[in-house]
């Protein structure tokens, strides 16, 4: 699959998303903001199948119960939310790619270490009830002239604690540091707004939005020249970033933004350049689905300083279509 496209797959977590705008992705009571951002909206994806994606659903249920049973706790203590209850969803997790580094040579990528997030229902929902169901050894821990649980983590012989803290009726916060629940609470009492990243609020509304720091250590895995053009492009923009903002939301039209941010002009420039090589290599590459085609095709990339933003948008939703091959819907 070529890289760009990959990337907004993954974004995806091959679901449908739908047409915007909506309400900014509500970060008051996100412990972290560093790394990278995840955030999507469960409830509207699934309205988008059109049915309750039950496999989808098992498959998350399953993740959880072992995130759970590694912390002590039991899922099936109480019953948690509906994925179709679920407003939102924005966890700060370590973003991984790789070129070349799959078995059959291409790109792989992934996300791992979930540190951090929140979750908040469309309706009420008693969150710290569920908690101390879930987590019968909890802890109640008071800070900042609130309320939070913590559970232990029996890793090493260092003593360290998940937190969480029902912020509200709708929204459970989260992070294995219990100190940056800690710093939550004292910015919160301190009534400040969390800092938001670079390109973030220009993403914010969409159905799925996602923010990455790429002068992060680690995260990518490249040769110096891959052998692609499509990815010697990929990369070379890549390389010139400082961060990383993407978004898109898909309906009767499908729409893609992303928003780069370099740390002079001239990395800009180049950025600039190398964005639109992977456009134009994207809508003609063999390999690119026709309903994708039409939507790298229609992108324009501009800059403004050392801000850079690609946007664009073709009808149809082309994600049904990519699931869907043949559908017209």
């Amino acid at each position: 699959m070529p890289a760009l496209f990959a990337l907004l797959a993954w974004t995806a977590g091959a679901a449908l998303p739908t047409a915007g705008p909506f309400k900014p992705f509500d970060l008051t009571y996100l412990p972290r903001t560093d790394g990278s951002l995840v955030a999507v909206r469960p409830g509207e994806l699934l309205k988008q199948i059109g049915n309750p994606d039950e496999a989808a659903a098992e498959g998350v249920q399953r993740v959880l119960a072992a995130a759970f049973a590694f912390f002590g706790g039991d899922l099936k203590a109480a019953r948690p939310p509906a994925l179709a209850d679920i407003d939102q969803v924005v966890v700060s997790a370590r973003f991984k790619l790789g070129f070349e580094t799959g078995a059959d040579g291409r790109g792989t990528m992934g996300v791992d270490q979930v540190s951090s997030g929140l979750g908040r229902t469309a309706e009420p929902f008693d969150w710290a009830g569920c908690v101390g169901k879930w987590f019968p050894k909890a802890e109640s821990v008071k800070h900042a002239g609130r309320e939070y649980v913590r559970v232990p983590i029996a890793l090493g012989k260092e003593k360290s604690f998940l937190a969480l803290y029902a912020a509200d009726d709708r929204t459970l916060a989260f992070d294995t540091d219990e100190d940056a629940i800690k710093k939550l609470l004292d910015r919160l009492d301190k009534k400040a707004k969390p800092p938001a990243p670079a390109g973030w609020g220009e993403v914010n509304r969409d159905l799925v939005a996602v923010w990455h720091d790429t002068s992060a250590e680690g995260w990518l895995t490249a040769p110096e020249r891959p052998k692609r053009e499509i990815d010697r492009a990929f990369l070379k923009a890549l390389r010139g970033m400082s961060a990383l903002a993407v978004g898109f939301s898909a309906g009767e039209r499908t729409a893609l933004r992303i928003v780069t941010t370099s740390d002079n002009e001239r990395a800009a420039a180049a950025v600039q350049t190398a964005l639109k090589a992977v456009a134009e290599l994207e809508a003609k590459d063999a390999n690119t689905e026709p309903a994708a085609a039409k939507l790298f095709a229609a992108l324009t990339v501009n800059r403004e300083g050392k801000v850079v933003r690609v946007a664009g948008s073709t009808e149809g939703n082309v994600f049904r279509r990519l699931l869907e091959p043949g559908s017209d819907r």
